[in-house]
């Protein structure tokens, strides 16, 4: 497992180095705090923003594992400074057990403090893993 960390860590600095690449993109790179030891939460999450549209791209060690690109977010305005953002990811790997579970992601970007707070819904288990975790922007 720490090894998968360590080889997702190196491929999400990769993508976030191609990710800033749009004149109006911004790029959330977050350092997760994670309120669990399920695992469903990455401990780094990239948010890429489009300011021009107000769309988001989510990219974690799960997508990228799964999905292998960044997968796009419902976006809804909070307030003046947050967003929601909205994502699905599918079939998640069960680490003790021969299964895979879905989860459905919420989070809040707050643009003007540099945080993403993330809450998940994973299909067939009871508790709900949560993470917060601050930012560093790049600027595209």
């Amino acid at each position: 497992m720490k090894r998968y960390l360590l080889t997702a860590s190196i491929l999400l600095s990769a993508a976030s180095a191609a990710a800033a690449g749009g004149k109006d993109t911004i790029t959330y790179d977050c350092a997760m705090k994670v309120f669990t030891n399920n695992g469903w939460i990455a401990p780094r999450v990239l948010v890429m923003w489009d300011e021009e549209n107000q769309s988001a791209q989510i990219y974690d060690g799960y997508i990228h594992k799964l999905v292998g690109e960044p997968i796009p977010a419902k976006v809804s305005p909070r307030n003046e400074i947050s967003y929601n953002l909205d994502w699905r990811v599918n079939n998640i790997p069960v680490s003790n057990a021969r299964m895979t579970l879905d989860g459905l992601y919420s989070a809040v970007l707050n643009t003007k403090q540099n945080t993403l707070s993330i809450r998940g819904v994973i299909t067939g288990v009871a508790n709900q893993p949560r993470g917060k975790g601050k930012c560093i922007v790049k600027k595209g």
